[in-house]
């Protein structure tokens, strides 16, 4: 049921406030880690496309939290949605590339 709302919710990952884009990243991460990957596959190649601009936050906390959730929503996708997952990934590798010499230790991992 909770998957209805998800589209609303992932609108709120453009708000301005910093605080609340966060409580979106985390409520992402706990609701997709309590759905099946059938049901998480489809919404994990929607919500990727939202987390690179997130990549470049000033924020090292938002930068390593969207890092994470896009690490998860990579492994969460299977059959179909794996290969569109993969055709969208290709365009984040370079920005993911520059970040693995991040000033911040656990954003670089």
């Amino acid at each position: 049921k909770m998957t209805a709302f998800l589209p609303r919710i992932m609108e709120m990952l453009q708000h301005d406030d910093t605080d609340v884009t966060m409580k979106v990243l985390e409520l992402f991460r706990n609701v997709l880690g309590h759905l099946t990957r059938d049901k998480t596959g489809p919404i994990a190649v929607l919500l990727v496309e939202q987390l690179p601009p997130l990549f470049e936050h000033k924020s090292s906390w938002m930068r390593e939290l969207s890092f994470s959730l896009f690490r998860d929503l990579l492994q969460s996708v299977v059959g179909d949605d794996e290969q569109m997952m993969k055709t969208k990934v290709w365009s984040f590798l370079v920005p993911l590339f520059f970040h693995m010499s991040d000033q911040v230790d656990s954003v670089a991992q």
